[in-house]
């Protein structure tokens, strides 16, 4: 089966990233596979208690933002599941594709960490570099 990978951080702009991939989900009977990475964060100085509580915190994000992906996959009847995993996410996604032996990876040109002064958000940058399959960038 053909799959799309999408990356998803919860912005407005992978939101416009993961309506593009239904489009082409629905036209070409694709599967959908929505990725999420976490990143590990944890500040010098602070306690491994208190960087267990961010981790829970990062992945009770990370559902709520992938739960809400897939409601629009369902809504919109297309076959859709996901990933979440600790790691870069520009790597993470990458990694997927292979995994996936994906078609094609749909992101967005800005997380949600944007800045409008840069030509891609690095994320998308490293995609575009590193990915074997095309690559698709959302505004």
């Amino acid at each position: 089966m053909k799959k799309i990978i999408v990356g998803d951080d919860g912005s407005e702009f992978a939101r416009k990233a993961l309506e593009k991939a239904i489009e082409f989900a629905k036209k070409e009977d694709m599967e959908v596979v929505v990725v999420y990475a976490i990143e590990e964060f944890c500040p010098i100085g602070v306690t491994e208690l208190d960087c267990n509580v961010v981790k829970e915190i990062q992945i009770k994000e990370a559902k709520s933002i992938i739960s809400s992906a897939l409601k629009m996959l369902k809504d919109a009847g297309v076959r859709g599941r996901d990933v979440i995993e600790m790691g870069r996410p520009s790597d993470v996604i990458i990694e997927a594709a292979k995994k996936e032996n994906a078609e094609m990876i749909v992101v967005a040109s800005h997380g949600k960490h944007g800045i409008k002064k840069m030509v891609l958000g690095s994320v998308t940058a490293r995609v575009v570099e590193y990915s074997t399959v095309p690559v698709l960038v959302m505004k």
